[in-house]
């Protein structure tokens, strides 16, 4: 039988990643942004 998809474990753990990896990447877009706005570089 084929295993549910909902409960398969290697599914579940790569949602766990890619999750991970989208805040990662959030987090950092959101900070380099913040730091243009810190640093004033609009206004060059």
């Amino acid at each position: 039988m084929r295993p549910d998809h909902a409960t398969d474990p290697a599914l579940e753990a790569r949602r766990r990643r890619a999750r991970r990896t989208a805040w990662l990447l959030g987090v950092i877009a959101l900070a380099v942004y913040a730091g243009f706005l810190l640093l004033g570089m609009p206004g060059r």
